[in-house]
């Protein structure tokens, strides 16, 4: 289990005492990938927004709010009706994946995924990790695993990318003098490029029909040869299937915007500038595309459209097409959360189930309607009726509180995400008094409706935010804060358009007028930005814990406690010494970690109860975030991924685990299975290798540096051979040996509370032992019915 960036091997020289590490620059880069993909997606956003100030220097808002009226219903309702539509053909990209990861799904699983992972991820962007979180947590359910969800992610996520460039070429030849006016390209160098778009993708199929194996893991799918890596692809039919997926989807998404324009360009030059901006949105990696989408749309059609009819119909677009699906798809996962918790009234079911995060994205998206509400002008009729019934500064006080609580919810959206029971009590609170200071501010009903209907929600769930952990103590992710700051910056920028027509001066900050929407707006986007900056820098500036302490005989002493109470073994390992260990607020639970590079790794599953595995999961999550370092997580259980997906995870398969039935178990049974293990077992006894099981402090421990004299011959022992230090007193010892030498640095039992006859250790023998002295960590059982 690791985060989404996986961190690159180390050479073994790196990790032994004493070594010089000359990491190569493109190494030292990527430990930094983090920070620079963030600093360049502020750097496109805040581009885009000012191409589009530059493109929509001639509009005012009213005469955006006009072209917004002057749209047909008609033309609305086929753009709702094409959306339907569109959505549709996206569930053929969810049973396409289906084919492809060689599962079957209900219907009703399957359409509940595919539509909530789609609508999500064209919201939020990185469909690749919000659309599989989704995927997960409805189709482990159904019994998929971890690898077939991320099959079905990658390939779903992927299809469009991939056949984003042949069909760009194709709407291109399709109509070259329309393509070649909105590009401003001529068209034979247009002609030129489609056509060696069409030969290279041309040409790369074929190549890698050619490299095909003859072994096919699945019905729908082919094995490619790539050098020393095997590459698992969709076969022919289901490729050539998902291709005409894609280009019907492409067609239905286009089709939405075009038929909210006033004039209707060129379908294919619309088409194709259409999957331009998809591209240019998606690489950015701007939540949503948003800006950059717009950006070269106007750039396009601006001139033969009009800025104020475009502008309307791509306004227009992102609520029919993104806001629209994304709400129903939020009530929706709701609605099948809440189902699912009213007939299983387990605690551990409310801790990984969707509420969090889903609840979490309905604050971000209210606290953004309180930012752009705040700097746009009020409703003249309903403000005047206002004036009659509330004094002007309190309407004046209204609109500014109510901006400075969007920007609360934005950042108390991360709080709800990490399932903070401080952040459930003051984001309710805020929405419930956002909602009366929208009323009081212009009677805008709407916002009011809509952050009581989210406080009601959050009321509703309730049992989803369990954690007790301060929110002054919260590490604000940078992802984050850098959404927070795209939303301010955006409502910057809306205000700078809406008041375009408004002088500047220093009189304005001081008006308080009941007419004065501009010093409202001004004085709002200002208390904004600084109240965004102060929590950024009280954040930045905190001093942060020790990232690894190496624990003390007492915090050892707990461990070994809270060991003895479990029912988990392998947590043995811990008694080393040799990691950082992180302990519940409880006592009743720990989990071990060590730092490799930018990333903290932890070793299996949080030790100790059940019920506190998810507190425990975030509460790593939570140290890794202080310290900019990525959580990784080795080793663990099945049943605990929901956790792990929870806190933004994915899972990945490293090796097999061989489960042996030791009813069956005949290391003289014939065949050859059993000949390697017969012969290493003869061996030994040959040899006169033993095995001594000591009581605990009455091992005779031998001093480790025989392990590092071996090493050089050995390497891929270096796991073993690098373990240093004696065991902790209280565990019994198991000492491998050989005739003529000391015993080799002793492994650990430990035996758990909750199972008398299992066992687990760290098995460290001797490094210049012969190859039939060694041993894996594992988990030994001694009941009479065992099957491990």
């Amino acid at each position: 289990m690791t985060s989404h960036n996986p961190e690159p091997p180390v050479p073994l020289a790196s990790a032994l005492p004493g070594a010089v590490q000359r990491l190569p620059l493109l190494e030292r880069l990527s430990r930094y990938r983090q920070p620079i993909g963030l600093v360049v997606t502020l750097v496109l956003f805040t581009m885009a927004l000012v191409a589009c100030r530059h493109l929509l220097s001639e509009l005012d808002i009213y005469a955006l709010h006009d072209a917004m009226l002057s749209v047909p219903a008609q033309s609305v309702l086929g753009a709702l009706l094409a959306t339907v539509l569109g959505f549709v053909i996206l569930l053929g990209y969810e049973w396409s994946a289906s084919r492809y990861a060689g599962v079957k799904l209900p219907a009703r699983s399957l359409v509940l995924g595919g539509f909530s992972a789609f609508a999500i991820g064209n919201a939020i962007g990185l469909s690749m990790l919000s659309g599989g979180s989704v995927r997960y947590r409805l189709y482990a359910r159904q019994g998929l695993g971890a690898g077939e969800v991320a099959r079905m992610t990658v390939f779903a996520s992927l299809s469009l990318g991939c056949a984003l460039p042949p069909l760009a070429a194709l709407a291109t030849l399709s109509d070259l003098p329309a393509a070649s006016t909105a590009l401003g390209l001529a068209p034979g160098l247009l002609a030129g490029i489609a056509t060696a778009v069409l030969v290279a993708s041309a040409l790369l199929v074929f190549g890698l029909y050619r490299r095909r194996l003859a072994e096919q893991p699945l019905a729908n799918n082919l094995l490619v040869q790539l050098g020393r890596r095997t590459l698992r692809l969709p076969g022919a039919r289901l490729a050539a299937l998902q291709l005409l997926i894609t280009a019907l989807d492409v067609a239905a998404a286009a089709t939405v915007l075009y038929l909210l324009l006033p004039e209707a360009p060129p379908f294919g030059a619309f088409v194709l500038v259409y999957l331009l901006a998809l591209a240019a949105g998606v690489l950015s990696h701007v939540p949503g595309g948003v800006g950059v989408f717009e950006a070269i749309l106007l750039a396009a059609f601006a001139d033969q459209l009009g800025a104020a009819p475009l502008a309307a119909a791509l306004l227009l677009y992102r609520l029919i097409y993104v806001v629209l699906p994304l709400l129903l798809a939020c009530v929706l996962l709701l609605a099948n959360e809440a189902r699912r918790l009213l007939f299983a009234q387990q605690a551990i079911k409310a801790a990984s189930g969707m509420a969090a995060p889903i609840l979490s994205i309905l604050v971000f998206l209210s606290g953004v309607v309180l930012l752009f509400s705040g700097v746009t002008p009020e409703i003249d009729t309903r403000l005047e009726h206002m004036g009659f019934l509330v004094p002007h500064r309190l309407i004046d006080a209204s609109h500014f509180g109510a901006s400075l609580i969007g920007v609360l919810c934005l950042l108390l959206a991360q709080g709800l995400r990490r399932r903070l029971s401080a952040a459930w009590l003051l984001t309710t609170v805020l929405l419930l008094v956002g909602a009366l200071l929208s009323l009081l501010k212009g009677f805008d009903w709407e916002e009011a409706c809509l952050l009581t209907f989210t406080a009601a929600l959050l009321a509703l769930f309730r049992r989803s935010f369990y954690r007790p952990s301060r929110l002054l103590e919260l590490p604000f992710s940078p992802v984050f804060l850098v959404a927070s700051a795209c939303a301010v910056g955006a409502s910057v920028w809306l205000l700078l358009f809406a008041y375009q027509d408004v002088p500047y001066s220093h009189q304005l900050w001081w008006q308080f007028t009941l007419d004065a929407d501009a010093p409202r707006g001004l004085r709002a986007a200002m208390g904004s930005a600084l109240l965004l900056a102060a929590l950024a820098l009280t954040w930045l500036l905190r001093t942060a814990p020790p990232i690894i302490h190496l624990p003390d005989e007492e915090e050892l002493q707990r461990a070994n406690r809270i060991l003895l109470a479990s029912d988990q073994p392998d947590g043995g390992l811990a008694l080393t010494g040799d990691k950082a260990l992180l302990f519940h607020p409880r006592d009743n639970a720990f989990l071990m970690y060590a730092r490799r590079g930018r990333s903290l790794v932890a070793l299996y599953d949080p030790i100790g109860p059940a019920q506190e595995r998810a507190e425990m999961i975030w509460q790593f999550r939570d140290l890794c975030d202080l310290h900019h370092a990525r959580p990784v997580f080795y080793q663990v259980r099945a049943e605990n991924l929901p956790f792990y997906m929870d806190i933004g995870l994915t899972a990945l398969k490293l090796g097999e685990e061989a489960r042996v039935d030791l009813r069956r178990f005949d290391l003289e049974a014939k065949g050859k299975e059993m000949k390697d293990l017969r012969y290493t077992w003869n061996r030994g006894g040959r040899d006169g290798l033993s095995l001594e099981i000591h009581e605990p402090g009455h091992a005779p421990l031998a001093e480790p540096e025989g392990n590092f004299r071996c090493l050089a011959r050995r390497q891929e022992r270096a796991r073993e051979g690098l373990f240093t230090g004696a065991l902790q007193p209280g565990v019994p010892a198991a000492l491998p040996h050989c005739p003529d030498s000391l015993p080799g640095p002793a492994g650990g039992l430990c035996q758990p509370a909750g199972d008398p006859q299992q066992r687990t250790g760290q098995p460290r023998p001797d490094a210049c032992a012969p190859r039939g002295a060694e041993a894996d960590h594992g988990v030994h059982d001694d009941r009479p019915d065992p099957a491990l």
